[in-house]
């Protein structure tokens, strides 16, 4: 059921379905411009036998925008504001893009709520502070849907677009539901997230994924991430750009069953 809390002086729109009080909760983090909908097409595999956690960060989807200036750790204080509020002691958080970064730091803030990693198109720094500034300046002369198409056509593979025309226009009909303020407040904090000193530390198993046509994250800095990560695990999508829960679902959705099944589950 989808519900609205507030945390930490704001509201956060979040959907929680728990289904066995002795297992982790699938906590799903999404990338920028996008809300919770991201995920739709990998919960219909995973929400069955995980509890699960989807929520909207600040200024994304319906989730408030509290101030203009955000950081990487204001959205994991967030997160963490949240989890307490239901009740939630052990998450494996999937990351996606600035989302990776999130759950990166929810780790470093707080490593006893993380039994599992997966981090997905993602790194411990993405992008420079030159081009997230290059892009806040557009949204903030001309607005977000002055770079709407630029944006898509680094989120999709090559002839996605062409072969999926319906999920292509659901995903910018979503990223134009994102607040020019939200936006630009993530590619801030994008901006100044360099997490690359903490990775070595992160000591729980963590499962990292690539998208071989990923032009936002390539496949190299994927895997620079993984190799400063000591019980991580590298997995690479082929053909798959940025987005792959809506590109790839099922194989995305494998990978991350495959991963799982490894291990077993402690108490949530």
């Amino acid at each position: 059921m989808l519900e609205n809390v507030k945390i930490n002086t704001h509201y956060v729109h979040y959907e929680h379905r728990r289904i066995d009080p002795n297992k982790s909760t699938l906590v799903f983090i999404n990338s920028l411009g996008t809300d919770h909908r991201v995920w739709s097409y990998v919960l219909a595999e995973l929400g069955q036998n995980f509890n699960v956690l989807k929520y909207d960060k600040q200024g994304h989807g319906l989730s408030e925008q509290a101030t203009k200036t955000l950081s990487i750790g204001t959205y994991a204080d967030d997160l963490i504001a949240l989890l307490a509020t239901l009740s939630i002691h052990k998450v494996i958080p999937i990351g996606l893009s600035i989302g990776g970064l999130i759950a990166q730091e929810l780790y470093r803030k707080r490593p006893e709520l993380v039994d599992k990693l997966i981090l997905t198109n993602t790194a411990t720094k993405i992008g420079s502070e030159e081009n997230w500034n290059q892009r806040i300046q557009a949204v903030k002369e001309n607005g977000l849907s002055s770079i709407s198409d630029l944006i898509l056509s680094r989120w999709f593979g090559s002839g996605f677009a062409a072969n999926h025309p319906d999920r292509c226009a659901m995903a910018k009909a979503i990223l134009l539901q994102t607040s020019d303020a939200g936006y630009v407040a993530a590619c801030q904090a994008l901006a100044g997230a360099d997490l690359t000193a903490y990775a070595s530390s992160i000591q729980v198993p963590t499962l990292c994924i690539a998208g071989s046509h990923d032009q936002a994250t390539p496949t190299h800095i994927v895997r620079a991430m993984a190799d400063l990560i000591p019980q991580s695990e590298f997995f690479e999508l082929p053909s798959v750009g940025h987005i792959p829960c809506l590109e790839a679902e099922k194989e995305f959705t494998q990978t991350i069953l495959n991963f799982l099944s490894k291990y077993e589950e402690g108490d949530s």
